[in-house]
C-alpha cells in the first residue's frame, strides 16, 4: 500500500442513495492529476445503483457495503477499519470527504504539497457555495468554555474543522483513533474528531488554494424555526438535525475538558428546553429576533 515516489492518498467516501451527486464527486476524483489515489467507497445501503456507477468510472474502487444504519460515523469507522488491514505507510494520506463536493483536477496534488510542508497537521479544504461562490466553511474556533463556535479569524485560532474534505497522514489518523457511531452517528462527529486531534498534539490548518464547491441545500434538516408541535419535536430529535440535544450532549461530554463537561451539558438542555416549551408545547414559532442567539 506504499509508494516509493510519493505518498498514496486513500479517499474515504461515505454514500447513501445520492447516485447523481456521487457521480459528480467520482468524476472529479477520476480526473485528478495526482497519483496514486485509491477510493474506498463506503456504501451504506444504497438502492439506486451508486456502487455500480462508481465502478464504471473507477473500476478499482474498493466497496464497503452497509445496511443503511451506519450514518456518517459508522461509515467512517468501517473505512478506518478497512485501512488497518493491511495498514498504509505512515506517510500515506487519507482524504475524508462528502460526496456533495466538486473540485479541480489539481485539488489532491495541491493538498498533498500543502500537507507535506506541515507535519502533524489536519488540512481542511475551504468550502465555496455553488450558488454564489462565497466561502462558507474554513477553519473553526471552538470555545468550549462558552460552547460557542465561530469562523477562525486566523490560522492560529483554528482548533476545529469540518470534514467535508479533510486530509491527514495515516500516522496521524492512527494517533487520533476511531469514531463514535453510537454516541455521535452524524452531526458534531467531525467537530469532536478534529478537536480530539488538537488535544493529541496535531494542528488544524486550511489553505485558500485547497478549495471545494458544494450545493449546501443537499444535506440535513436545519431550519427548525418555523416548525411547532409534533412536527418540531420529531425533527428536533432526528439524527438529521444538528440541534438534536441528545447528540449535542454526547458532543459536550466527549469534546469538553473535565471542568466544563457539566456546564456544557446544562447549556445544551437549557437551549433545547426553551425550544421544546416554546415550539413543542406552546406551538409558537421560534422568536429569533427576540431571543438571544445562545438559545438557538
Amino acid at each position: 500500500m506504499n509508494s516509493q515516489c510519493s505518498p498514496a492518498v486513500f479517499v474515504l467516501l461515505p454514500v447513501h442513495n445520492r447516485r447523481e451527486i456521487t457521480r459528480k464527486f467520482v468524476s472529479c476524483l477520476a480526473a485528478q492529476t495526482y497519483q496514486p489515489v485509491h477510493l474506498v467507497l463506503i456504501d451504506d445501503g444504497s438502492s439506486d445503483g451508486t456502487a455500480d456507477m462508481v465502478k464504471e468510472i473507477i473500476p478499482d474502487a474498493q466497496i464497503v457495503t452497509g445496511d443503511g444504519s451506519w450514518w456518517w460515523s459508522g461509515c467512517m469507522q468501517r473505512g478506518y477499519n478497512w485501512l488497518r488491514q493491511p495498514e498504509p505507510s505512515p506517510a500515506d494520506m487519507v482524504l475524508i470527504a462528502n460526496d456533495d463536493i466538486t473540485y479541480a483536477s489539481d485539488f489532491i496534488a495541491i493538498a498533498v504539497r500543502t500537507l507535506a510542508r506541515e507535519p502533524h497537521a489536519l488540512l481542511g479544504a475551504q468550502l465555496r457555495n455553488l450558488k454564489d461562490d462565497g466561502v462558507r466553511e474554513s477553519g473553526v474556533n471552538a470555545d468550549m468554555r462558552r460552547f460557542v463556535f465561530r469562523t477562525a479569524e486566523s490560522v492560529q485560532q483554528i482548533n476545529c474543522l469540518p470534514t467535508r474534505a479533510l486530509m491527514l497522514r495515516w500516522a496521524d489518523m492512527r494517533r487520533i483513533g476511531g469514531f463514535h457511531p453510537r454516541l455521535l452517528p452524524q452531526y458534531w462527529a467531525d467537530y469532536e474528531y478534529t478537536i480530539r486531534a488538537c488535544r493529541r498534539g496535531l494542528r488544524c490548518i486550511t489553505n485558500p488554494a485547497v478549495a471545494v464547491t458544494a450545493d449546501l441545500d443537499t444535506t440535513g434538516f436545519r431550519d427548525l424555526d418555523s416548525l411547532v408541535g409534533w412536527r418540531f419535536m420529531r425533527q428536533l430529535f432526528s439524527i438529521k438535525t444538528p440541534l438534536n440535544p441528545l447528540y449535542r450532549t454526547s458532543f459536550a461530554i466527549l469534546a469538553s475538558s473535565g471542568a466544563w463537561k457539566l456546564a456544557n451539558v446544562l447549556n445544551v438542555w437549557m437551549r433545547a428546553g426553551f425550544r421544546i416549551v416554546w415550539q413543542g408545547i406552546l406551538h409558537q414559532r421560534f422568536p429569533r429576533s427576540v431571543v438571544p442567539r445562545m438559545l438557538s
